[in-house]
This record gives C-alpha cells, structure tokens and sequence, in this order.
C-alpha cells in the first residue's frame, strides 16, 4: 500500500535542535557536493573495492551532519524511547552516534573495520571487541552500540534478534541490483512486530555514464521488495540542483524519505 503524505516538516524536539546546533557552525537547506563514487561498484571483490575507498579517504558519502531525514523525521522512525535499531551499512555516520546519546540501543552493521574504529575514535567512545564466527563486534561499555564487521549477507540473523526500527540511510542505495531481493529478505527477517523502516531513497534517471551507487531506487521499488509486509508513506522528497549533481551527467536527482511500517 503506498499512502503519499504532504512534504511538511515536523517538528524536531528541543534535545534535537541542541544537538544539531552543537554538530555545525552554520547549516542551510542547500545540500552538500555529492561524492563521485559511481565506479566504486565496479570490480568483482566488492569489499576489496570499499576497502580500497576507506584507504584511501574516499569517503565522500559519510557526511558530517546529521542526516535531513532523521532531523525532520526522528519522531516517525523513533515513536517511543529506547528502541532497539538498527542501521546496516553504517559506515562512521554521524546518525549512529546521535541514536545513541538519544537513549536507543544500536547495531551498526558495516563490512569495513577501518570505518568502525574510526567511529569510536572519532567520538571518544571506549570500546571492546569480541570474535564471533561470522563477526568482529565493536561495542560501548553499557553494550547500548554494536557494530559489527562483517558481510551483510553473511549475518548471524537469528544471533542480531529483532529490531523495532530500521534507518536505510546508504545501504539499499549501494548494494548491487542483483542483491535485492536478497537484501529484502534478510531485513524483513530483522523486524520486529511493531517495526518503523525508513529508507533514504535516491531517484534519478540512470544513463549509461552514470546508474550508482548511489541507485536509482523508485518509490514502486521499495512497495515491490517490501509491500508483501509494509505500508509505505513518503514522507518527504527533496530535489537536488541540476549544478550538484552535474558531475554524474544527470538532470533529476530526487532524496525521498520512505517510512515502512507493518500492514494495517
């Protein structure tokens, strides 16, 4: 079922804005310079190749704000305190460390050990290890945030339990096409009854110069890999300049803000 909701923004709380204040010096609505990171898709190993990006700092997708959705849309992804979440492909992104201090409890999945200590570090967050058969797990002292490093598609889903939200901001964008019905599968397997699934989802016209990451992923897309079990809203779309995305060859480049939620 697919219900498209008006493009107002909510509301942030108090807690949000005085976050969101103390992470920049100045912020406007205008959106950053994308990276061109259209060939790292290509070579057959694929975490040899985001292995490679990290080594190298070309990172350009971990961004060093919170991300727009989660700033207009917290209260629809997070409707009651201390959730259990759940972000796959998480990289160092800033939006782990917020749910965090938010009071929730999190699992970062993300295939690239390089990214997740430079998270803690980058915070100041003691943690420990632990070596499990499929997984290196990085956690904090109150065990409140995980990462684990490993394959997404090798994950221990039994092990990970149930979450009550999901935020998607750059892993469905990423993985190959091929990998989708794939990647449905196993995050359906992760929801908990009551779940809250948001996607960051970029749509554009792909062309033979340019199809990803980040992917075209239409909003029918998203109803076809999840409807079976989801409502789908759109709960936000904005519109990138035809001058930020230039260097992709492209004209149209939409971030839409989908919101899964169980089946009425």
């Amino acid at each position: 079922m697919l219900r498209a909701c008006g493009h107002q923004i909510t509301s942030s709380s108090s807690q949000l804005r005085t976050y969101i204040s103390s992470q920049r010096t100045s912020r406007s609505l205008r959106f950053p310079a994308l990276p061109r990171c259209h060939e790292i898709m290509s070579k057959e190993d694929r975490m040899d190749t985001w292995q490679e990006r990290w080594s190298q700092g070309k990172t350009g997708w971990q961004l060093p704000d919170l991300n727009f959705a989660l700033e207009n849309h917290a209260s629809k992804l997070l409707p009651k305190p201390e959730r259990r979440i759940l972000v796959p492909l998480c990289g160092k992104s800033v939006d782990v460390e917020w749910l965090y201090r938010e009071g929730h409890t999190v699992v970062g999945i993300e295939g690239i050990e390089q990214a997740i200590v430079e998270f803690f570090s980058e915070h100041n967050l003691p943690y420990s290890t632990e070596q499990l058969t499929w997984a290196k797990v990085f956690k904090t002292e109150d065990d409140r945030l995980k990462m684990y490093c490993c394959d997404i598609f090798k994950m221990d889903i039994e092990n990970l339990g149930k979450f009550d939200s999901i935020w998607d901001r750059g892993s469905l964008v990423a993985i190959y096409e091929e990998d989708r019905e794939r990647y449905a599968k196993v995050i359906k397997a992760l929801l908990a009854p009551d779940f809250h699934y948001m996607i960051n989802a970029t749509q554009y016209t792909p062309h033979e110069g340019f199809s990803g990451p980040p992917r075209n992923i239409p909003t029918a897309l998203v109803e076809k890999l999840f409807g079976d079990v989801c409502e789908l809203q759109v709960l936000e779309e904005r519109t990138r300049s035809k001058e930020a995305v230039a260097h992709w060859g492209l004209d149209d480049f939409v971030e839409a803000v989908l919101l899964l939620t169980p089946q009425s």
